[in-house]
């Protein structure tokens, strides 16, 4: 005897022609969502890795007359450029009192010749605090640890040779089109252990610099970038003996390029998806004028209408949940096999794939039911009160 839950099963396999036009529409719609979920996720991801090796909002380095005529504040390098220029921290004492400031980053540059008599600078940072050389790391979860450092990406080998004492290599950072390239860059323990190695080798001209207490520069993030003029003249003003500077024209326009290529990406994927709705509606619209006669015969039986609309919405559920799961299958499958080709540089996490997985079932079934009761409620209400013919 047939039941009614198994009238919808039943419709499936009566009407091929009309199962496979469902189906592949939900699949091609399920496959768009999760495409553009991972793509979205992927280069949003990017951008935010893009935004975070812009720099610092601002670069404070101490007033001195050695360093105002080796640095033109207004282009400056927003990743610290290297100055042999040492001063306590106490100067800095006044930055806490700046409601701007989100986080301030202090390093210290050292120097040395390599076996070929090239110099190359050492940056010091402190790895715990950092914002702005980490974000360049190939090797993001580096945390510097003691005796080991980091070097530019036109650095080579796997150690390096400072102070006639071999330093491995753990990390190296990503081309940043900068003198960084060929620098090396240690935590403040190791910078250390540099500086004691020097004394050993010879050189005295960093003795008396203390990591834990002192700084060359300071790296400053604000809480709003609105604000970071206003930052940058309140601590030129009330932060005696330092100066303040950003490269204002290169990041507001490269800050600029970033959002608008990230509203770029999630107005053509809400663009394409909105396209497949409108075409899901359409057709939801023409197969259920094919399906007047069936709802004629559901009423001369005496069915009622929401006996009708879960028979109905039954079967558009099960197309809909198989049409999504095999289109998240085949999209799944083409970003495993061709993801790094379709776009290069784009990187996806698992945390991605559970996100577009649950955004692609659930708006394709949920567009698809609901685009299935509007159709069934349109059509519903125009036979109301019209004469029901035998079929």
């Amino acid at each position: 005897m047939l039941s009614l839950g198994k009238i919808p099963i039943e419709n499936i396999k009566a009407h091929p022609v009309r199962t496979a036009i469902v189906f592949l529409l939900a699949l091609a719609q399920a496959a768009c969502v999760f495409g553009g979920v991972m793509a979205l996720r992927g280069i949003h991801r990017e951008m935010e890795v893009a935004e975070a090796r812009l720099g610092a909002d601002l670069v404070v380095y101490p007033k001195a007359i050695a360093v105002s005529s080796k640095i033109n504040m207004r282009k400056v390098q927003m990743q610290g450029a290297p100055v042999k220029v040492y001063k306590n921290r106490v100067l800095l004492s006044k930055m806490q009192d700046c409601g701007d400031i989100a986080a301030a980053s202090h390093q210290i540059y050292i120097s040395d010749k390599l076996p070929n008599g090239k110099d190359i600078w050492v940056v010091g940072i402190e790895a715990d605090k950092d914002f702005v050389i980490k974000p360049w790391l190939e090797e993001m979860d580096f945390a510097f640890p003691l005796g080991t450092v980091a070097v530019g990406s036109k650095v080579e080998g796997d150690k390096v040779t400072l102070f006639q004492r071999d330093w491995p290599v753990g990390a190296r950072l990503k081309e940043t089109g900068s003198e960084l390239d060929y620098a090396v860059f240690a935590g403040m323990d190791t910078l250390s252990e540099l500086i004691a190695a020097s004394k050993a080798a010879g050189i005295n001209d960093y003795a008396e610099i203390d990591p834990q207490t002192m700084f060359s520069s300071v790296l400053v993030r604000v809480k709003d970038k609105s604000r970071t003029e206003s930052a940058m003249n309140w601590i030129n003003r009330y932060v005696r003996k330092v100066k303040a500077g950003r490269n204002q024209a290169a990041l507001s326009k490269t800050a600029e390029s970033i959002g608008t290529a990230s509203k770029a990406s999630a107005a053509a994927f809400g663009s394409a998806w909105l396209l497949m709705l409108l075409a899901s509606g359409i057709v939801s619209s023409m197969l259920m004028k094919e399906r007047k006669k069936e709802l004629y015969v559901w009423h001369t039986v005496g069915a009622s209408r929401s006996l009708i609309r879960n028979v109905m919405l039954r079967e558009a559920f099960i197309l809909q949940l198989s049409g999504a799961l095999a289109g998240v299958l085949c999209a799944a499958a083409v970003f495993a096999a061709a993801g790094s080709r379709l776009l290069p540089g784009v990187a996806f996490a698992a945390s991605d794939m559970v996100l577009s997985f649950a955004a692609a079932v659930l708006l394709t079934v949920g567009a698809g039911l609901f685009g299935t009761w509007n159709t069934l409620r349109k059509t519903e209400n125009r036979q109301e009160g019209q004469m029901l013919l035998p079929v």
